[in-house]
Parts: C-alpha cells; structure tokens; sequence
C-alpha cells in the first residue's frame, strides 16, 4: 500500500468516523445534534414530509381568531399555506361547530355554534377570504 493510498483511507476513516459521531450525538433534550424539533413521517427515512394535523390547526386558526384584539390574518394564511384541498376539509371537520358572536367577533357566552366556514368569512377582509375561496372553493 502506498502512502498516497494510506493518507486516502485515513480520512476516508475520519470523515466516516466523524459523521457517524454527529449523527448519534444527542443534546440535552436527547435529540439528534444534527436535526430535531419537527415530527415527520416515517422519521429517520429519507421521506421529510411534516406531519400534518387537522386538529392542530383548526385550533390554530380558532386562536387566531378568537383573540379580543382582533383576527391575525397572517397566522391564518400561514396555517393555510400549502394545505390541499382534501386537507381543508379535514381541517373544517375538526374545527367543527364552535360558538361565535357576531356582536363581538369572538366565542363568548351567547354565541351561536357556526362552522369554520362562517368563521372565516366573519373574520377576514373580503380579500383575504376571497384568496382562500379561490384556494377551497369546494369548502368555502
């Protein structure tokens, strides 16, 4: 064996050795140095698609709009961004019938049980609702 061909196997062991190091490497919180937080399916295969939730954001979009200084459109629009539209249907099925007032703009005692849909069209501007009807015209 050469020296070239020994100095070529010497790092090859060391990056090896230094990838494998990083990758079982766990931080205080007992994930992954290299990666953690975000759940996705089959995690640890090379399919990377976050999990997604109808119940997470269907509460996400109720507290988005149930806050008393007003909707936060922009938390809407992110929790619909890149939502399908079979997805929305799961979202409109989980947020169910919540309790709205039309008075106030917000779920107090006394509201009237209304479905995502209404919420949305109480809540946003015409153009923001009109960008979802575009998006879920099925649903909206």
């Amino acid at each position: 064996m050469t020296n070239k061909a020994k100095i070529l196997l010497g790092v090859s062991v060391l990056v090896i050795g230094t990838g494998i190091f990083f990758l079982t490497k766990k931080n205080k919180n007992g994930q992954s140095v290299l990666g953690g937080g975000t759940k996705y399916i089959d995690e640890g295969d090379v399919n990377m698609i976050p999990v997604f939730s109808a119940s997470q954001k269907a509460t996400a979009l109720y507290n988005a709009m149930n806050i008393y200084t007003g909707t936060d459109e922009q938390i809407i629009i992110e929790e619909l961004t890149g939502v399908s539209q079979a997805q929305f249907g799961l979202i409109s099925k989980a947020f169910g019938l919540r309790n709205y007032n039309r008075y106030l703009g917000y779920n107090t005692i006394g509201g009237t049980p209304l479905p995502l849909k209404t919420w949305l069209r109480e809540e946003l501007n015409d153009a923001y609702y009109h960008l979802l009807r575009k998006k879920f015209p099925m649903y909206l």
